[in-house]
């Protein structure tokens, strides 16, 4: 049925026959509408057929057409311009910037060009300027809040972290829910790979889209529904971004030959700090001690104390404590140094705050970048090359990004005809970052709850010998200032991508193409902590080095046709196959024992041992046929269908194959009722259907062996009771998880209703699209009891749907004669992601173990994707937390119980731009409504005490809720049979810190650090100024501009702790599909920058 299908298709389509009419030629000029310039490379294409021309550098064109011909203009953002021929010879066109959408020409599927109007799904795109240069170095980062529909995360402000990108939610429970990124035709790798645990000593690590160059984008679509991505095959169930390069695009200049040029600096800052309290020290309980909290008495008392907590009355300006026990030990060793600090063996140091202890850590980054374009050739030829360089160091010392990309590009029409194209880019990166996560070799581990008598940096942080020297030497954390130095990771990556194509025409309503490519990337990355630490690496030191490699090629074949078939209805379709064949290997290993510092070599440990976890190699292969058809009648109603069979060597056999297709519509209705309306200008209603197929990972349909993956190694898919190697000797074990012999693909299926509407001319747009899509037969680990012999079972099961609503909208309020202009763009996304189905007996699936006792991301029916389960305090019936009444503290519950939901309810984006007169200013205010945090960084500034939101402690305070009984989890009761309300007073200290548990903060439930994470933000502002042409029309340069920008400028999170100023964009577990945790994850970061941009 499926090839019947196909073939049903390709005949239509060679049944069509050939018109034959006598051809003149008519010649013109292209310009734009806004300031008369030439347009070069605008599609001049005769309507009904692939006949066309393009014009040249001076927007000059030249094209052979029959008696009774209509010429269409089109060219990428600006709107569709069709004229009748008639007699004339010499045709003039001016096109205009496309403020409609409807007549915009948009980047679909496997690179087709097509017109808005008949696309019967939601497709955005995005011009560079909304992307380069805006004092941000990450291409994600740069399109928050400017497309409907697509939601991005930052993990922190860290140079090179990554970014989460999702479109209409997450459809797979394990799998990728991050898009298809294809640059130039060929798909773009933009993994994150895992060799360090997040939780544990994790890096802020990239994800390969990091590799791309800002400076080289032309243009971005985003295919956002799975009608609009269904032939890009089985990884566009989450959606498409297709990015096309400058040194892609094939374009020829303004000029015969153009030279651009851009320079940008920015600075950078942390984006906020916390308002610390400066009253108290450190200690519990009012009583001072050399302890991490804050709890100690008041700063100015008059008082000399001993290391018991006991004193002395002074009458000395300052009050002092005995030397901290950590820099006792560096004093008696090295007096003449410590002399030097003002430290002496069993002395006194100062008892009073530093108010800029924690400021002092970070600093002022920068980033600058410099790129240079050149773009020539003629009217058959045309060739671009673009060579750009990042230099950024963090504001978070120790965090550092470095990018070189070099491309070149062009196309030529052969002699015979035939069209053919190249583009080769190089991109060399390296990124330097500390180590984060919940390990006391993190520099966050005690940075923002550090007591606030400790002058962390005025004291040295290391021996002469590089061991590590803090103020306690308990093993919990080391020094920020050491970790920083010590506790690093650095990864160098080398990235290729090239892509060639063909085109020839063999009619004039038929042509043959071809596009292939050929990407691939080698990340080596080093990561060490150094010997002498005082909480990693058993103080001896470790290193670990990962040799990570992934290379992939990608062929398409297209036979696509265009042509009327009769006055009324005209036909365009494609034919195609793909070849897809991606490969990755990743070698890693293990040194602990240090020889010699300074020397980062695996030869310099005393042991070195395989990384079995992060060791391996798959290959996986596909091959695809498939098919789009498109049939438009008056101009007002388009149909097209897709179909295509996917065989991916993933599967097993016998579902190795599998057909997926789609359908959509577009009906203009303004032109079919024939509406000349000031008011409503365009009217389109769109609808489409979908099915996409999704392969599985290599290697998950047969059991395979594993070679010394043992329990002790505590590494994913270790197996247990066995440890190998034993006494030496090497071994295999099965793996712990066992595998479905006929696993089956993921599908999905969506519904997508829409409509365009344009009033006033333009001055006013709406796109609005509701989606309802269904993710089923998901692959994913069931649980198995022990006696199996396995511990987990892959196979399909369970389903989640997304719902939701986009709309963005457009308007224009003012555009006066005098060349003022002010526009509003309102982006607004509302997507509910729902687990619907798990396997029969199967409650819930763990997305991530991380602690224990520590909040668990899962997946639930009935409940949103990616819900955090922990522990939470008991209640009553209505709600009301049950306090024990020997300690008027909280009482907790015997279950863990889903306690946050990371999901946003809804985000709103609003972008103003105003122009007058060559100036240009800019501005994003973006807005997050729900999605929640579970936040150590709040939770230790609460619990430490180091905050203006515990400085008021004097004063005893009662804990809302009513009486318990810790060991029935009933609330007691009065004569009445009533609850008995709390009325129990405790000290602010048990309050957020309790070692016996029962407080709001530390050792506290896990609820009470989770924290709605809406937060309002004025994103980006932009300033720019362009020099008037007549300025420069006796110089050598074509035009230039000069913008001043601003990022994360502002923000306001309400719902978290006041005095924190926290930014809850943050994530330790990078782009992957934990979300929602924040232990200790690097702050986010603020820009102010200028940039310079020049053409020749």
């Amino acid at each position: 049925m499926k090839k019947n299908l196909l073939f049903l298709m390709l005949g239509m389509l060679l049944s069509v026959g050939f018109v034959h009419a006598q051809n003149r030629t008519v010649t013109g000029k292209v310009t734009a509408s806004a300031d008369g310039s030439p347009l070069p490379g605008v599609n001049v294409l005769l309507k009904g057929s692939n006949t066309g021309s393009s014009t040249n550098a001076e927007g000059a064109y030249q094209i052979q057409v029959p008696n009774g011909a209509t010429l269409v203009f089109s060219f990428i953002g600006y709107a569709n311009k069709e004229v009748v021929v008639g007699s004339q010879t010499t045709i003039n066109v001016s096109l205009s910037d496309d403020v409609k959408q409807l007549g915009e020409v948009v980047v679909t599927a496997v690179g087709i060009e097509r017109s808005n109007k008949t696309l019967g799904y939601s497709v955005e795109r995005l011009s560079a300027d909304k992307l380069v240069q805006k004092s941000e170095p990450d291409v994600l980062k740069a399109m928050q809040g400017k497309i409907p529909g697509v939601t991005i995360n930052a993990s922190g402000g860290t140079a090179g972290s990554s970014s989460r990108i999702t479109i209409r939610g997450a459809n797979s429970f394990f799998g990728s829910n991050q898009p298809l990124f294809v640059v130039d035709g060929i798909p773009y790798n933009n993994d994150l790979n895992e060799s360090g645990n997040f939780r544990d000593n994790g890096a802020s690590f990239s994800s390969r889209i990091a590799d791309l160059d800002p400076n080289n984008i032309a243009s971005m679509t985003v295919l956002k529904g799975a009608a609009a991505a269904a032939l890009y095959g089985t990884r566009a169930a989450n959606g498409v971004i297709v990015i096309t390069t400058k040194s892609g695009t094939n374009k020829l200049s303004k000029k015969g030959l153009e030279i651009t040029y851009n320079s940008s600096f920015s600075a950078e800052k942390i984006a906020s700090y916390p308002d610390f309290q400066n009253k108290y020290g450190s200690g519990s309980q009012q009583v001072y001690a050399n302890a991490n909290g804050t709890w100690g008495p008041a700063f100015g008392l008059g008082r000399i104390y001993n290391a018991a907590g006991g004193w002395t009355n002074t009458t000395a300006p300052v009050d002092s404590i005995p030397i901290w026990v950590g820099y006792n030990t560096y004093a008696a060793n090295y007096p003449a140094i410590a002399a030097q600090y003002g430290l002496r063996p069993n002395g006194n140091v100062a008892y009073q705050a530093y108010p800029d202890n924690v400021k002092n850590f970070f600093r002022t980054g920068n980033v600058y970048e410099n790129s240079i374009s050149i773009t020539g050739g003629g009217p058959k030829a045309s060739i671009t090359s673009v060579i750009s360089r990042t230099d950024q160091k963090s504001f978070f010392p120790g965090s550092a990004f470095e990018r070189i990309n070099i491309s070149i590009g062009g196309n030529t029409t052969l002699e015979n005809g035939i069209v053919v194209g190249a583009n080769l880019a190089y991109t060399n990166t390296v990124q330097d970052s500390p180590l984060f996560g919940g390990d006391g070799t993190s520099p966050l581990a005690r940075m923002f709850q550090q007591p606030r008598n400790w002058p962390l940096d005025k004291l040295p942080y290391e021996d002469p010998f590089g061991n590590g020297v803090f103020f306690f030497p308990f093993g919990q954390a080391d020094n920020p200032f050491w970790s920083i130095n010590n506790s690093i990771y650095t990864s160098k990556v080398n990235r290729i991508s090239m892509n060639g194509s063909l085109l020839y025409d063999i009619t004039n309503w038929m042509n043959i193409s071809y596009k292939g490519g050929y990407n691939t990337y080698n990340d080596n990355r080093f990561q060490r902590i150094s010997a002498g630490s005082l909480s990693g690496a058993q103080g001896i030191g470790s290193m670990q080095f990962d040799a990570i490699s992934f290379g992939e090629q990608d062929h398409n074949l297209l036979l696509n046709f265009k042509h009327d078939l009769t006055p009324d209805i005209d036909l365009r379709a494609v034919i195609g196959a793909n070849y897809n064949e991606r490969k990755f290997d990743q070698t890693s290993v293990n040194g602990l024992g240090i020889v010699t510092r300074g020397i980062d070599l695996i030869t310099n440990v005393s042991t070195v041992t395989p990384n079995t976890g992060n060791t391996g190699m798959s290959k996986r292969r596909l091959y695809a046929t498939f098919a789009d058809l498109t049939l438009g009648y008056k101009n007002y109603l388009y149909l097209t269908l897709t179909g295509r069979n996917d065989k991916s060597s993933t599967l097993p056999a016998n579902n190795r194959s599998y057909f997926y297709y789609s359908g959509s519509a577009s009906f203009i209705l303004t032109e079919a009722l024939g509406i000349k309306s000031n008011v409503l200008s365009n009217a389109k209603l769109r609808v489409s259907y979908a099915k996409v197929g999704r392969d599985a990972d290599p290697y998950q349909v047969l059991n395979t062996f594993r070679i010394n993956l043992g329990e002790s190694s505590g590494l994913v898919g270790s197996t247990r009771y066995n440890d190998y190697p034993f006494n030496g000797q090497s071994g295999a074990s099965v793996a712990a998880s066992a595998f479905d012999p006929n696993l089956k693909p993921e599908f999905t299926k969506e519904v997508e209703v829409g409509t365009n509407l344009e009033f006033f001319g333009g001055r006013a747009s709406l796109d609005l699209t509701y989606y309802n899509r269904l993710s089923t037969d998901i692959i994913a680990r069931r649980s198995l009891p022990q006696s199996s012999g396995y511990t987990s079972f892959v196979t399909n099961f369970g389903s989640i749907r997304n719902s939701g609503i986009e709309a963005g909208l457009t308007l224009v309020p003012i555009q006066l004669a005098n060349g003022f202009k002010w526009d509003i763009f309102t982006a607004y996304t509302q997507n509910r992601n729902i687990v619907e189905t798990l396997a029969e007996g199967v409650e819930e699936v763990t997305l991530r173990n991380i602690y224990t006792n520590q909040p668990i991301p899962v997946v639930r029916p009935g409940e949103w994707f990616g819900v955090l389960r922990g522990t939470a305090v008991a209640r009553d019936e209505n709600g009301n937390a049950l306090i024990n009444p020997n300690t008027g503290l909280t009482i907790p519950d015997t279950k863990q119980k889903i306690i946050g939901n990371p999901n946003p309810k809804f985000t709103l984006a609003v972008s103003n731009t105003f122009r007058f007169k060559g100036f240009t200013l800019s501005g994003v205010i973006d807005y997050r409504h729900g999605g929640d945090l579970y936040s150590w960084t709040n939770q230790f500034l609460l619990g430490r005490g180091v905050t203006q939101d515990t400085e008021n402690r004097e004063i005893p305070k009662v804990v809302a809720g009513v009486l318990g009984d810790a060991n029935t989890l009933k609330p007691l009761l009065d004569g009445d049979g009533k609850p008995i309300p709390n009325n129990i007073q405790v000290m602010e200290n048990n309050l957020w810190f309790q070692s016996a548990g029962g407080s709001l903060a530390v050792n506290a439930p896990n609820e009470f650090s989770v924290w709605d994470a809406t937060v309002v933000r004025l994103r980006e502002i932009t300033l720019g100024y362009s020099l008037p042409k007549g300025l420069l029309a006796k110089t050598p340069f074509g035009s230039a501009n000069i913008t001043l920008s601003g990022r994360n400028l502002w923000f306001f999170a309400p719902n978290f702790p006041k005095h924190s100023n926290f930014d809850p964009e943050v994530n330790t577990f990078g782009n992957s599909n934990t979300q929602g945790i924040d232990l200790f994850a690097a702050p986010s970061v603020r820009r102010y920058g200028v940039n310079l941009s020049v053409t020749f």
